[in-house]
């Protein structure tokens, strides 16, 4: 936001008077040339600054060059096992896993059962309002979808009404989200309220969005939550990589290390 000019100060005013030199007033050397001397001043003054100016944003801009350098699987491939390091796990059995490949065709089914379900972009939630029979069974489930990053608000009248939040344009049906024993679940088993997350560990509104997942679920822990991956390579190209090494973890560390995993490396 621009802001206007302070007033400026070269005015005379009552409190400052111009100078009125006396003209049979004898001036020494210093006097005569004051002016002369205060401009040449000025000038150097300005200069310096360009000039330090001028070498700080080049240094600046060599810095930003060097953090828009894409990386490289190596240098991904470091931070990951760091991660894994930080996570008290195998990191050499974690980087195996990362270089054989192992989750890829896990990673790759989770990304077709996205699109099965009409997913189109990340972040999108589906709320499945369940009713429960007497033992806990599943009775019947209605679902819906919430797209994007929402505030926790928003998101909560949304799972309160049962329905989209009223901005959101009409998506095409896809087909009912089912739960698996293989998901990623957190929260009670029996849990009426389900919220599923198709999520890109790369995608900046994903990770806009995980602090407001984590207080809702703080506060209603009575919410189940499912995290299933999405990864959009043509945006993201260490996200499926990065999804891989969640499966490596939680393959070493479970569940616990799965949840951390995405702590480290979705924020």
């Amino acid at each position: 936001m621009e802001q206007t000019n302070a007033p400026h100060s070269n005015h005379e005013t009552p409190h400052n008077p111009p100078i009125v030199q006396t003209p049979s007033t004898k001036k020494s050397f210093f006097e005569t040339y004051q002016n002369f001397f205060a401009i040449i001043i000025v000038g150097i003054l300005i200069l310096a600054g360009i000039l330090i100016a001028h070498f700080t944003e080049g240094g600046k801009g060599s810095t930003s060059q060097q953090e828009n350098q894409p990386l490289t699987q190596s240098q991904v491939r470091d931070g990951l096992v760091k991660v894994a390091k930080d996570l008290k796990l195998d990191k050499k059995a974690f980087a195996t896993c990362l270089d054989n490949g192992t989750y890829k065709n896990l990673i790759a089914s989770d990304v077709k059962l996205a699109q099965d379900s009409g997913v189109q972009g990340t972040p999108t939630f589906f709320i499945l309002n369940r009713t429960l029979n007497a033992d806990g069974s599943v009775k019947s489930t209605k679902q819906f979808e919430i797209l994007g990053a929402r505030d926790e608000a928003t998101f909560l009248k949304s799972v309160a009404d049962g329905k989209a939040p009223a901005d959101q344009p009409e998506q095409p049906a896809g087909q009912k989200v089912a739960l698996s024993d293989s998901d990623h679940y957190m929260g009670p088993k029996d849990a009426k309220v389900v919220i599923v997350e198709y999520s890109d560990i790369e995608c900046p509104y994903c990770k806009a969005e995980k602090p407001v997942i984590d207080t809702i679920l703080k506060n209603h822990p009575e919410y189940g939550f499912v995290y299933r991956h999405s990864p959009i390579a043509s945006l993201h190209p260490w996200a499926e990589y990065k999804a891989e090494g969640s499966e490596c973890a939680f393959a070493q560390g479970g569940d616990t290390a799965f949840w951390k995993y995405l702590d480290e490396t979705v924020k």
